[in-house]
């Protein structure tokens, strides 16, 4: 360890001592939500220390009348957390500021088609990744995240962030050793054009990941990362190489925690 981390280390291991997240608020933040509902007495603990340090190295800034309670700040937190329980909170080192509005908003996006054609058309967003680094998140859709119905905002954009840990979008996070790039886009693509496909094979179910996964190859691992986590049997599923991809690449099993 490099001097610069050891002092980090020491810091983050201060504001756990010193600045712990209360119990009563911890509570409140995941009560309810089975997202966390089946994490262990340790990964709950650890879960919580690593919410305390996103608390303290994130700057949260509610805009357009949002207000963003102490609540709501630990909610984000822990589900930001989640990702990178077993990863480091280290991942999220270039992402500082947490843009806070109060629901879901319009954006204009273009399209160029085969043929070479611009189209533009309105997009609701409930959460962005924007090019500088923050991260957009709407109170209306935190609300809604956790619930293990498939949706869930704040790990998406996480997911974005891990994403993007190597400078591109690319739906390729920075692999571990244990995983090749070759191996991770082989299932990632094919994942990703079965979703695309205008048809399905006869007796192959709909996938029940969100369709939003099938706008490029960045949303759809996005997206099948909020599924990891909400909706693991239907990934597991649907897409089973992807899912067993996540297991090695997050150290985690929700579909395994089920069981417990």
């Amino acid at each position: 360890m490099g001097p610069i981390a050891y002092l980090r280390a020491r810091r983050r291991k201060r504001v756990i001592e010193k600045r712990p997240i209360p119990p009563d608020a911890w509570a409140s933040a995941v009560a309810g939500l089975p997202v966390f509902s089946k994490l262990d007495s340790d990964e709950q603990a650890r879960l919580k220390d690593l919410a305390a340090v996103f608390i303290d190295e994130k700057d949260f800034h509610p805009v357009q009348n949002a207000e963003i309670d102490y609540g709501t700040a630990v909610r984000i937190a822990a589900l930001a957390s989640l990702p990178v329980l077993n990863l480091g909170i280290d991942w999220y080192s270039d992402w500082k500021t947490i843009i806070v509005v109060p629901d879901a908003y319009e954006i204009t996006r273009t399209e160029t088609d085969a043929a070479g054609v611009v189209h533009e058309y309105e997009d609701e967003l409930g959460g962005e990744v924007m090019h500088l680094g923050p991260v957009v998140l709407s109170l209306e859709d935190i609300a809604d995240s956790g619930y293990g119905d498939g949706y869930n905002v704040v790990i998406h954009e996480a997911a974005h962030k891990i994403d993007g840990r190597d400078g591109v979008f690319d739906g390729c996070p920075p692999l571990p050793k244990t995983i090749s790039a070759a191996e991770w886009r082989t299932a990632f693509s094919a994942a990703y054009e079965r979703l695309r496909a205008p048809k399905r094979k006869k007796g192959r179910r709909k996938p029940r990941i969100d369709e939003y996964a099938a706008f490029s190859p960045d949303e759809f691992f996005a997206v099948a990362v909020e599924s990891f986590f909400e909706t693991p049997v239907a990934l597991k599923r649907d897409f089973p190489t992807v899912y067993e991809l996540l297991v090695r690449f997050f150290g985690q099993d929700p579909y395994e925690r089920l069981s417990r």
